[in-house]
């Protein structure tokens, strides 16, 4: 299991080193057109035709203190430059300077993070081949990998549980665990445009031309057959899972959505500050009786940032695709010894230390709902009722692996492991290879040190409200970049967060790198403090909507620290800059150029 390099690295300061040799348009230089000063930033190093892009700065434009940009064509900038009074040739040579500087440090700082990285895949690997006493998170790892699934995913979920914990203790709705169980999952489309995307906690509609819009939603399993009742006005909308895994419902049924109907400027003259805002109707439209079909579908943004997640840690290979319809959340145990973890693409049945990851799907069948395990060797079929899965007791062996070493393409080898346990009732939660749960004493009530309340929808502490709206393109079918992320406010930077819990970032090294090394593989009994502690320093969070928008709930006027990280041009960035805030309304717009990639 090769880590890629640069995983925990974070390149600040570095977003001009990324100059392409095949640039034909100077970067970093002032020209004037039509009395007005641009400055190119960057452009597409991956596509040099004309109709590729490039970030184009204005500096005489200012907007909430930041200098606008603007996307332009390398066609159009080709037209306009000619025309435009050009940069001395001195100004030329000192920017050709400094960028030659920049990436021959960005080269020096990728060849450290590579050492770094490493030993971090060393120490990793010293953990799930058994060569040090495992925490409960390293015996999760190795069990993960051992079972079968990809180690690749395997990787990316252990990656992903620090970030989901923050979420989690500060916002429970958005974060916190889920519940064991039945739930939905996958992509539908119809016929008037309807499109129906489930993840974990919300469904996202639309229909007759609107824009997807965030709504909860109830799964009932009962009398043969599976409902889903969205949360929707001015009625709920109710889907039935048909036989052939499509959506069914009645209609024409009458659905309030919102449009995207474009941007406009907003000029503040007292302050002299332009902001770029995306303006959105609420309409309400008949719609279709909803038919919908998962064939087909275009992935959703859930699914493309799990695919990012997964390709950081392999070369292609993403593993088996989640099946579309019914899903399960969660662990089950029983006194027989057989314990069951589900992931969105396969179950782990396990035995002990013994553990298998096979394909399963549930249905509801007659007046039971029936969950199926594809082991080839033997079948297993649980019903489930009251909370709790049943299957016929009897012995049952699991067809594990134990890890040997590595090949000579860095690829695990096993050796078979198997043990038997007994099958029978298994109750919920009831595992004891599952890592604990990573929340919060007091869910939604940060431990604060300082004694100061986080503000929250329904209890603001002050009268500031920041709200942030997405720079990133709005259009049909495509998911903004920052659509439906959770937005969090501290009161200090990441990094004096961090270290006000007890963990100083060393010189050369980054607060990214420090939380990696305690919260990611081979996590530490302290990434608990430093979860909590970046808990305590958080003044308010909260969740963007499918525009990216969102307003943060009132907080005291001062100096604040946002953490906002998304993934964009297949790299996740990040944003943690100092935001200050005035009584009153303050209005920050996030892109590209305002955020940091972490490698």
């Amino acid at each position: 299991m090769k880590i890629r390099p640069g995983l925990f690295a974070t390149a600040a300061g570095l977003l001009t080193a990324a100059i392409a040799p095949a640039q034909t348009l100077q970067t970093g230089v002032t020209y004037v057109c039509s009395g007005e000063r641009i400055v190119i930033d960057s452009c597409n190093v991956r596509d040099v035709s004309d109709t590729s892009t490039c970030m184009v700065g204005h500096p005489d434009k200012v907007r909430n203190g930041l200098m606008a940009y603007s996307t332009e064509t390398r066609g159009a900038l080709k037209k306009l430059l000619p025309t435009c009074k050009q940069p001395s040739a001195d100004e030329v040579a000192r920017v050709q300077a400094f960028q030659k500087k920049q990436e021959d440090l960005h080269a020096a700082a990728e060849k450290k993070a590579n050492a770094e990285n490493d030993a971090i895949e060393a120490r990793a690997q010293a953990v799930i081949t058994g060569k040090k006493p495992q925490s409960a998170d390293e015996k999760a790892m190795n069990r993960c990998i051992t079972a079968g699934r990809l180690p690749a995913v395997c990787m990316g979920n252990a990656l992903s549980k620090p970030f989901d914990a923050i979420v989690g203790s500060i916002l429970p709705s958005v974060g916190g665990p889920l519940p064991p169980g039945p739930h939905m999952g996958g992509n539908f489309e119809g016929p008037g445009s309807w499109r129906v995307e489930f993840d974990d906690r919300f469904a996202m509609m639309k229909c007759a031309g609107m824009d997807l819009d965030q709504h909860s939603y109830a799964l009932s399993l009962n009398n043969n057959r599976a409902t889903i009742t969205i949360d929707s006005t001015p009625k709920p909308v109710v889907l039935t899972l048909r036989p052939d895994g499509g959506l069914a419902g009645p209609g024409p049924i009458t659905v309030n959505g919102i449009i995207y109907k474009g941007t406009r400027d907003e000029v503040n003259t007292v302050e002299r500050t332009t902001t770029h805002v995306h303006e959105f109707e609420r309409v309400t439209r008949a719609c279709v009786a909803p038919v919908l079909s998962s064939n087909g579908a275009a992935p959703s943004a859930v699914n493309v940032a799990s695919g990012v997640l997964t390709g950081l840690f392999s070369d292609g290979d993403k593993g088996p695709p989640t099946p579309p319809g019914l899903r399960m959340h969660g662990t089950y145990g029983g006194q027989g010894g057989i314990s069951l973890e589900f992931f969105p693409e396969t179950v782990i049945i396990g035995c002990g230390d013994a553990a298998r990851a096979y394909p399963y799907e549930v249905q509801a069948s007659g007046t039971q709902t029936i969950l199926k395990i594809a082991d080839p060797a033997r079948p297993v079929v649980f019903t489930l009722k009251n909370g709790e899965l049943d299957a016929d007791p009897g012995p049952y062996e699991v067809h594990g692996r134990v890890i040997t070493g590595q090949d000579n393409n860095d690829n695990f080898t096993f050796a078979p492991f198997n043990k038997t346990c007994n099958l029978g009732v298994l109750k919920a939660g009831a595992t004891a290879a599952a890592p604990p749960a990573m929340t919060s004493t007091a869910p939604g009530i940060a431990p604060n040190s300082t004694g100061l309340p986080q503000a929250s929808p329904g209890n603001p502490t002050g009268n500031a409200l920041l709200t942030i709206i997405s720079g990133f393109p709005n259009q049909p079918g495509v998911p903004n970049v920052l659509a439906v992320h959770p937005y969090i406010l501290l009161r200090d930077d990441f990094a004096t967060a961090i270290a006000k819990a007890g963990f100083p970032v060393p010189p050369g090294s980054t607060a990214f790198k420090v939380m990696g090394a305690n919260c990611g593989p081979g996590r530490t009994p302290d990434c608990q403090r430093l979860l909590a502690g970046i808990n305590a320093d958080t003044a308010s969070t909260i969740r963007s909507d499918v525009t990216g928008k969102a307003i943060f709930p009132g907080v005291p006027p001062g100096t604040y620290y946002l953490m906002i990280s998304a993934l964009y041009n297949q790299k996740t960035i990040f944003w943690g800059f100092k935001v200050e805030l005035k009584a009153g309304p303050n209005i920050l717009t996030l892109d590209a150029r305002s955020a940091v990639p972490v490698n």
